[in-house]
């Protein structure tokens, strides 16, 4: 499956604070985002319960019943700009899932669960740098 689109389904406190950040290379978000593949197939990440409380996780529909603030497309974001066009592999870094990889063939993106680097946090944080976890 190749990536052709990528979508920030945000709530409102989450629209505030991504103003300017298309050019950053990690931000974090309360809600979730999508991956949309040429097929047409989503996959949508947010933190989650499972397998501990506070890790991300990843399904074919919302995590969040309710619709969302605000929906902003980020393909052309410097972040994921690399990934569109490629085949993902979906890899988790760790036993309690608080890392996972969106690999590709020359580049990736990490979705990790921590917030302003505090780890097992209900907060989607997406870098283009692997995260460090502290033991």
């Amino acid at each position: 499956m190749k990536l052709k689109r990528v979508i920030y389904e945000l709530y409102e406190v989450d629209f505030g604070s991504l103003k300017g950040e298309s050019g950053s290379d990690s931000h974090e978000i309360d809600r979730e985002i999508y991956l949309e593949f040429e097929s047409g197939n989503r996959v949508y990440f947010s933190w989650c319960y499972e397998p501990v409380q506070y890790c991300i996780g990843f399904q074919s529909s919302r995590f969040n019943a309710s619709e969302p603030d605000h929906v902003i497309e980020a393909t052309n974001w410097n972040i994921w700009r690399d990934l569109i066009g490629q085949s993902l592999n979906f890899v988790f870094i760790d036993e309690s899932h608080q890392v996972l990889e969106l690999k590709g063939q020359i580049s990736s993106v990490f979705l990790s669960s921590q917030e302003q680097g505090s780890w097992v946090a209900d907060v989607l944080h997406i870098s283009k740098d692997l995260p460090v976890i502290d033991n």
